[in-house]
């Protein structure tokens, strides 16, 4: 089978959110009967929430991936898209194991590098990478080793792929823990780099894989926002997190539009330096006042920190506020398209 790319696109979003939006709401019920919940800190009464959405993202994800295979068959790269399913797949599951086990840092510098080598072996995306002014070629080229024979080092493969599945991972984890805010992030950001991929397939580049990604992290994220948004009903958990940001570092190496990638993910690594003087031990959250508003009182070590300090929002205020800023940024992720 191979429908024409938008009607497939348009499957592909259709598939994801629907099986999140008519799932979820089953899940929470069975999360919260076997007492797999956490604490909402946010509210007065600190209701106990189902905590594990991310499974259902991830189903739905998964699902809508594998069947773009058969859809559009003839303009796509089987081998990257399965190791991108696989990577993503592998990230899901250390989360869950984070959220249940509550992993230890090293470990989530350790597991992801074996989440990449799908990515790794496939020799996902290109070789070389446009900046701003200038373009880098990351094949050093072939060379006999010793014991190991001839051996092509593309720095690529063994050095930024990598890298970039353990940074994005637990970047979009450190600007989390409020209503909304892990979901509707992921949402603004794959609709962001979609659209950015549409535009450069307009201008001849092949960006079918990353597209696909994109459209389908999109569909999970919103659908689950439907159900996470304030007062949220069930939380992502650490599964989800690791998983969007494992699916845009997907989606930006097969797509190579590792420039447009970190635009999009600007606020989280504004967050990632705020934490590093913590040396990531500050938590997002502050303290409830009065008619709901957030407070904090200390060094400032988060986004969320800076805005319970200066203006005191509520939690949905806090979160909107944060969403705008990371439109800003997508929509920067697109125009720099152009420049």
């Amino acid at each position: 089978m191979n429908i024409p790319f938008f009607a497939a696109c348009a499957i592909i979003f259709l598939i994801s959110f629907l099986l999140v939006y008519l799932v979820t709401p089953r899940a929470a019920r069975k999360m919260k009967e076997r007492g797999l919940t956490a604490r909402d800190v946010n509210k007065a009464d600190r209701p106990l929430i189902p905590n594990l959405g991310g499974i259902v993202m991830l189903m739905g994800f998964s699902i809508a991936l594998l069947l773009s295979l058969q859809l559009h068959s003839k303009d796509i790269n089987h081998e990257y898209m399965l190791a991108a399913v696989c990577s993503i797949t592998l990230i899901a599951v250390m989360g869950l194991l984070d959220d249940i086990l509550g992993l230890s840092d090293k470990y989530r510098v350790i597991l992801p590098l074996f989440a990449a080598i799908p990515l790794m072996v496939t020799k996902a995306g290109v070789t070389t990478m446009n900046l701003v002014f200038f373009t880098v070629n990351f094949d050093l080229g072939v060379y006999a080793v010793p014991l190991l024979g001839v051996v092509n080092i593309n720095l690529y493969s063994l050095l930024l792929i990598p890298i970039g599945v353990i940074a994005c991972s637990n970047l979009v984890n450190l600007l989390a823990g409020f209503n909304g805010l892990e979901a509707g992030a992921g949402t603004i950001i794959s609709a962001s780099i979609f659209i950015a991929s549409i535009v450069l397939m307009f201008m001849g580049l092949h960006t079918t894989e990353a597209s696909f990604l994109m459209i389908a992290l999109f569909g999970v994220c919103l659908a689950f926002l439907f159900f996470n948004w304030y007062p949220a009903r069930i939380f992502p958990g650490n599964v989800a997190t690791y998983m969007i940001g494992a699916a845009i570092v997907a989606a930006v190496v097969t797509g190579n539009m590792e420039r447009i990638g970190v635009i999009a993910l600007t606020p989280q690594i504004i967050e990632f330096f705020l934490k590093a003087r913590s040396k990531f031990a500050a938590e997002n959250f502050g303290r409830l006042g009065k008619g709901d508003r957030l407070y904090y009182r200390g060094k400032i070590h988060s986004l969320t920190h800076l805005l319970m300090k200066t203006i005191h929002p509520t939690e949905k205020q806090l979160v909107l506020i944060l969403l705008l800023f990371q439109a800003v940024f997508g929509a920067l992720a697109v125009w720099s398209i152009y420049w």
